[in-house]
């Protein structure tokens, strides 16, 4: 919501309309609320075209709700009004419809400083939901007004926008209308008229213009509002034509700028008029943005008329935006991701599904197919593409798997093996298995040994059965592709032997003891992330000592009994909290300290003896090792492990993906895909053990890790668990923003033994 403030004695309600669509009206009403805010005007926008809203693509790029999902607007405004005077307008209180009257409470500020105080809001048509055109077509704007007071409500908005801003615009519908009524008659002090130079533009529009004139007269005679006309898309190549529809123009507007003198109004209409521009006929783009200032013919100058028409006086240079920051603002309007068009991907994959099923196999089909892949890299954008790409892949109908390997050779990243051995091995048809050997192509350079080898043995396996000679392109590409991955998989180096000791039942002392080459290694991960907590760290690099001890198994609910069974919960000198505080650490019973999935301080779910401790919080993981040094009574101190030493742990100087690699296996970890629904012991999954032998950091539980930068209240946490899928689990990835008292069912850790940690670089 945002404050009613009164920065001056009276602000001016200013409608921006048009007869006829396509004349460019948001645009020009979003450019002067740009300008003036800038110049350091308090300045609200109001989408009042109900019926085709748009004012807010202008601003999307500092809206955090870009598409309007969850924000309500005019017609959410109206309808609470209407439904309240339903039952409140008995006529007891002459005045009851005020708190009904605050549209303020449906305002959105930018995410944009304006300098010398200057703020833009808008205010949308409503909340873009599935329903929205149900309520604005439901809507009865007559009985609105003849029954429920609707104009009184307004005038008291009209009261109390005035004092909030200096300038409320409103962006009106089209054509002739109970909502353009009220726009252009009830609420403005000036009406800008915007319209192109055709004679049904000039005509419908000037009709209305000189309809609100004439409603609009003082008792002395005086109008009561100005009128602004506003010749856009002006095409200049077709001079004669050009000068006959100005003429016409002109005298259809005539005797309606009586505010200006006729030198003044002479001016006007050589000064406002907008050229056709065909840059902004295809995006959305303000022309502080992108124009040169001080360019008498620019977007930008024809719109700083404008708005200085509308101010009153110049606004000299306080509308400028600072170099660097235009550069900052252009590039947010014109940097777009593939995630910004996803709804376009997903109607291209099922075009594609289209062609398949109304074509028959040919030439034809297959020159349309390879243009939706086409297409669909067009619309990738500069970035997003490899994520977005996976999204589609994994809804696994043809054409969705078909833009996601589009996408995924526009942006290839080491985890899209995964859809390339798909592609190769269970292709869906001909073309998907092409598309997956063109994705391998791409990858191949930074592939791995391991992954190299199952490549090789999925085309191998489909030569002579999907791959045949009579299909030259794959024939062929298949043959190029094996030799590189023979080369590759036979560099392959010797994996780290797994101790015969870790096969059975964990031992409570046994370590992985990990050496790493160099004391910092860098990773290069994409910008991924699932949702606002679980993302990426980027580019980044870890600092490790000299040798890394850590645990190959988190700890599991037998040993952390020992803990609970000792007294741990009690016992103050293992806890940075005070007794009252950790008496929220309850088990089931809701009466004993302890995981909260036990059903009590003395039992240990049945049969999970052996697996992992989870249900606790990053507080009871912390109090958890203070007591395991305290039974230790040796020299090396226990903890968590950083985040850099879990992370190589998991990942080692190759960077994998997964522990055991770049492509997803269901039979080495408990995720998702592998429908247990809940932990399972730390010695199952023994194939999905890391480089050096550490089981489960990928799946099954999200682990504790000590993470730099992290808030007290915090914690961060990596691995991922069984609620999660083949994208959440990935060893690059890190669950943030944890508050250390959170004990959901799947949050565990695993032990590690501090070294001397490395200099700084």
């Amino acid at each position: 919501m945002i404050s009613a403030t009164k920065p001056t004695p009276q602000g001016k309600i200013v409608t921006f309309y048009s007869y006829k669509g396509g004349t460019g009206r948001s645009m020009a009403l979003a450019n002067v609320a740009w300008i003036l805010a800038n110049a350091g005007k308090r300045v609200l926008t109001i989408d009042w075209d109900l019926e085709a809203p748009g004012l807010h693509r202008y601003f999307e790029p500092f809206l955090d709700d870009k598409n309007l999902e969850h924000s309500t607007g005019v017609i959410d405004f109206v309808r609470d009004f209407a439904t309240a005077a339903v039952s409140k307008n008995d006529g007891s209180d002459s005045r009851w419809f005020e708190e009904f009257g605050d549209i303020l409470a449906h305002a959105i500020p930018l995410n944009w400083e304006f300098p010398n105080g200057g703020v833009l809001h808008i205010v949308p048509a409503g909340k873009q939901d599935s329903a929205y055109g149900v309520r604005v077509n439901s809507f009865d704007w007559h009985d609105f007004y003849e029954q429920l007071g609707g104009g009184v409500l307004f005038e008291a908005v009209k009261v109390n926008l005035r004092k909030a801003y200096d300038f409320i615009l409103i962006d009106s519908r089209t054509g002739v209308s109970d909502t353009s009524g009220i726009c252009t008659l009830q609420m403005p002090d000036e009406l800008v008229v915007c319209f192109t130079l055709n004679r049904q533009s000039v005509f419908g529009a000037s009709a209305a213009a000189r309809h609100a004139f004439t409603a609009r007269h003082a008792p002395s005679g005086e109008p009561t509002i100005k009128i602004w006309p506003l010749a856009t898309r002006v095409e200049a190549s077709e001079k004669d034509r050009l000068e006959i529809a100005t003429n016409i123009a002109r005298a259809r507007f005539s005797g309606l700028m009586v505010h200006l003198d006729p030198w003044q109004e002479e001016t006007y209409w050589g000064e406002v008029p907008v050229s056709y521009e065909p840059y902004y006929a295809y995006t959305e783009v303000l022309s502080p943005f992108r124009d040169q200032y001080h360019q008498t013919t620019s977007m930008l100058a024809r719109m700083l008329k404008l708005s200085e028409y509308l101010n009153g006086e110049s606004l000299n240079d306080d509308y400028l935006i600072d170099e660097s920051r235009m550069s900052e603002g252009l590039v947010a309007f014109t940097s777009h991701g593939a995630n910004d068009f996803y709804e376009e991907l997903r109607w291209l994959g099922l075009e594609y599904d289209d062609i398949r099923k109304r074509m028959p196999a040919s030439n034809a089909r297959t020159n349309l197919m390879t243009s939706i892949v086409n297409r669909a890299q067009i619309l990738a954008g500069q970035r997003d593409a490899g994520t977005v790409g996976e999204r589609l892949f994994s809804e696994a109908t043809d054409g969705a798997r078909i833009v996601g390997l589009a996408l995924a050779r526009k942006d290839p990243q080491r985890h899209h093996a995964d859809m390339a051995l798909s592609a190769i091995g269970s292709a869906k048809s001909a073309f998907e298995q092409f598309q997956g050997l063109v994705l391998l192509q791409r990858l191949i350079s930074t592939m791995h040994p391991a992954t190299a080898a199952r490549f090789e043995d999925a085309i191998t396996a489909q030569l002579g059965r999907t791959i045949l000679h009579d299909d030259p392109s794959r024939a062929r590409l298949a043959k190029q592709l094996l030799p590189m991955l023979a080369e590759i998989s036979e560099k392959s180096s010797v994996e780290a032997p797994i101790s015969p000791a870790f096969v059975g039942a964990p031992k409570r002392l046994s370590l992985i003891r990990v050496t790493p080459a160099s004391s910092v290694i860098r990773y290069m991960d994409p910008d991924e992330r699932h949702g606002p907590w679980v993302v990426t760290r980027g580019n980044h690099a870890v600092r490790l000592p000299k040798t890394i001890r850590i645990a190959p198994y988190p700890v599991t609910n037998l040993e952390y009994f020992e803990f609970v069974k000792s007294g741990g919960y009690h016992n103050t000198a293992f806890w940075t909290v005070g007794g009252s505080y950790r008496a929220q650490f309850l088990t089931s019973d809701r009466k004993s300290m302890g995981p909260a999935n036990w059903a009590n301080s003395e039992t240990i779910p049945a049969g999970q003896e052996h697996h992992p401790v989870s249900s606790i919080s990053f507080l009871e993981a912390k109090a958890f090792i203070n007591w395991y040094n305290s039974e230790a009574n040796g020299d090396e101190e226990w903890f968590l492990p950083t985040e850099d030493q879990w992370e190589f742990a998991a990942r080692s100087e190759e960077g994998r993906i997964y522990p055991w690699g770049d492509v997803f296996d269901l039979s080495r970890c408990n995720s998702a895909e592998a429908g247990v629904n809940g932990t399972c012991p730390v010695t199952d999954y023994k194939d999905g053990a890391s480089k050096f032998g550490c089981f489960h950091m990928a799946g099954n539980v999200w682990e504790f890790v000590i993470a730099e930068g992290t808030r007290e209240s915090d914690c961060v946490l990596r691995g991922g668990s069984f609620k999660n899928d083949r994208f959440e689990v990935r060893s690059y990835l890190r669950l943030h923003g944890v508050p250390v008292t959170h004990r959901p069912m799947d949050f565990g850790f695993r032990l590690a033994l501090s070294e001397a940690q490395p200099a700084a670089a």
